[in-house]
């Protein structure tokens, strides 16, 4: 037993009044007795697997009311947002608006179960619209559906096989650069819209030589509409930045912050308004308006794995051959923004494999109800920041105005000037443009500057399905690199005047690197002659495989100079993990250190041997260092 300190009845007392005005004041404190007498008792697994899965049980049983109005305000806006961007996504993947609708409300329902970042909302993004008409361009609708279908099996898939670790190999500046490329994409496609004239050919190349041997078509009056939006909207973006002036009235404030995160809502109903006036007094419109199924809520059918056309039945595996790498670039595409947002949260982590399950799912009931392919987007992330969004269940909000558009509101979708929609896609599509990171990567990182220049080329003039693949593979090669290629310091050194190579490797050292560092070493040994002891400090190294162990045993009989060991190199291996010590076979003229005493003793010893000190010299070196030496 420890001894018990006596305490002054003054301080005991005191302390018994501490304690008592604390449990009267907070009636829920209890003492550390009870909290100690007072057992937790853990979760059961089944529980915790519960929780890990669907998310939802976690922050529910804490909702409050101050979140409750939260999340209803920023799900009201976030509703009347993602509307004007879902029938413009649509258009641009090449299909009615209210494909794109389906998408906005099925969703954010699956992702408020079992999301797991908040302010991440499901629905159609221009990205994943723009990587979809590459592959279904020119063909039925049921493609479209089928594809979105095909994504989510995959994404489960490899959620399920926990593939997520994939995603690691995909760095920051090849994130940047397939965003830049894709926004420089969008836009591009988003041209044609906005001249009034209608064609949809794949890839960069080919648009462009489309849009400019047919720029005599271009109309007048769909410019001029496209321009007024596109001016409107960058206004009431404007009104942001007084949104965030704290020297303002707060009245004013949260008007401007919601003038402008409405902006893609104001713009729409306008153009309508004005569309539906327009045609009280003329029969044509000097602008395209877009077109939209009749009012009615979506059927729940379970997708065909046919497609029957007048002309053509395909079956399964020719829609295979159709799609081709299409079901395997969409689920890529769509999860890369999702855990690009989940960095930009205040816990910066992301569970990659339990995000690839929930979009998975999210894409395959939305293609039971004619949903395109889904996933977050930077956009919606950034109004659900702005409007003080707490939890997910302001996708319920969302969910439901989607569900009354659709069922009430879709046939005054016809009102809506196409030129309006392209304006939408490229002022929310513009905030992806980074090119200050090249600029900075220039200064700082050519390597990383070469990879964002290679990844954005790629994607701009190939497609991004292409980028994305040599994303990957100049990534993985990147790293392959640096592992045979890692951080080795060589240097001569001086301990009490005694010279020596110093070989300091960083990280671990495996089998493709090992070469690289006795070449290094060699090289060294080799200017000095092989008449200067080698010291690999190995405090850095923080793994060895079998490979690079023998290749440091050999590398000892590689500083051999003749057939007998006696004429050979030391070779120190100094601060070497103990755990890795014993993958190295020792040799004769390879030793192990643990201390510097040890090192100088070894060093004092070869200097003699080589005669670089006299005895008398060494008979002093070896009290200093606290070993006799025998002198016959």
């Amino acid at each position: 037993m420890y001894p018990q300190l006596e305490q002054e009845p003054q301080l005991e007392e005191r302390a018994t009044k501490v304690r008592l005005l604390s449990s009267h004041n907070n009636p829920k404190a209890i003492s550390c007795d009870d909290r100690i007498d007072k057992k937790v008792t853990p979760p059961s697994k089944w529980k915790r697997a519960l929780l890990r899965h669907v998310p939802v049980f976690q922050w529910l049983p804490a909702y409050n009311m101050e979140w409750g109005i939260d999340d209803f305000i920023a799900g009201i806006t976030l509703g009347l947002t993602i509307i004007p961007e879902s029938i413009a996504c649509a258009l641009l993947a090449g299909l009615p608006a209210r494909y794109g609708l389906c998408s906005a409300f099925i969703g954010p329902l699956i992702y408020l179960i079992f999301g797991s970042i908040d302010k991440v909302i499901i629905g159609p993004t221009s990205l994943v619209a723009l990587v979809s008409l590459q592959f279904t361009v020119g063909r039925p609708i049921e493609f479209a559906i089928l594809l979105t279908f095909l994504s989510g099996i995959v994404q489960i898939i490899m959620g399920t096989l926990r593939l997520g670790f994939i995603f690691e190999f995909i760095s920051m500046p090849v994130i940047k650069a397939f965003s830049s490329a894709t926004a420089v994409l969008v836009i591009e496609s988003q041209l044609k819209v906005l001249l009034g004239i209608k064609y949809l050919v794949p890839g960069l190349i080919s648009s462009v030589r489309t849009l400019s041997s047919r720029i005599g078509e271009a109309n007048m009056g769909d410019l001029i509409m496209g321009i007024c939006a596109i001016s409107f909207l960058l206004l009431l973006e404007l009104l942001e930045r007084v949104a965030r002036n704290e020297k303002r009235g707060k009245t004013l404030r949260v008007c401007c912050r919601y003038l402008s995160t409405s902006r893609n809502t104001l713009i729409v109903l306008i153009a309508a308004i004005i569309s539906y006036i327009w045609l009280g007094f003329r029969d044509k419109l000097p602008y395209a308006l877009g077109s939209n199924a009749l009012s009615s809520l979506p059927n729940f059918t379970v997708p065909s794995l046919t497609i029957e056309t007048p002309t053509q039945t395909y079956s399964f595996w020719e829609i295979l051959s159709e799609l081709s790498v299409g079901i395997i670039v969409i689920p890529i595409v769509g999860i890369l923004t999702n855990i690009s947002i989940g960095k930009l949260t205040p816990k910066g982590l992301v569970d990659t494999n339990h995000e690839l399950l929930t979009v998975g799912l999210c894409n395959m009931f939305g293609s039971c109800v004619q949903a395109m392919p889904s996933s977050g987007a930077f956009s919606r992330y950034a109004i659900s920041t702005g409007c003080g969004l707490k939890t997910p269940m302001a996708n319920l909000y969302l969910g439901i105005i989607v569900l009354l558009a659709l069922g009430y509101l879709s046939p005054y979708f016809n009102y809506i000037p196409e030129a309006t929609l392209a304006a939408i896609l490229i002022c929310s599509i513009f905030t992806l443009l980074d090119f200050k990171l090249p600029v900075r990567l220039w200064r700082e990182s050519k390597r990383d500057f070469g990879i964002w220049m290679l990844c954005f080329c790629v994607c701009v003039l190939f497609g991004v399905e292409v980028g994305v693949s040599v994303s990957i593979i100049v990534t993985a090669l990147h790293l392959l690199f640096l592992w045979a290629r890692p951080e080795i310091l060589v240097k001569i050194q001086e301990l009490d005047d005694m010279q020596y190579i110093s070989v300091v490797p960083g990280n671990g050292i495996y089998f493709p690197a090992i070469n690289h560092l006795r070449s290094l070493v060699l090289k060294a040994c080799t200017q000095a002659d092989f008449k200067i002891t080698v010291v690999i400090d190995g405090h850095k190294i923080t793994g060895l495989d079998y490979t690079a162990a023998q290749g440091i045993s050999k590398l000892s009989s590689d500083l051999c100079r003749h057939s007998d060991a006696s004429s050979s190199t030391l070779l120190i291996l100094y601060r070497f993990p103990g755990h890795l010590q014993h993958l190295i076979d020792v040799t004769d003229n390879l030793v192990f250190c643990e201390s510097e005493t040890k090192v100088k003793e070894f060093l004092t010893q070869e200097s003699l041997r080589n005669g670089y000190i006299n005895l008398k010299e060494h008979i002093r070196a070896s009290i200093d260092l606290g070993y006799k030496i025998d002198i016959e």
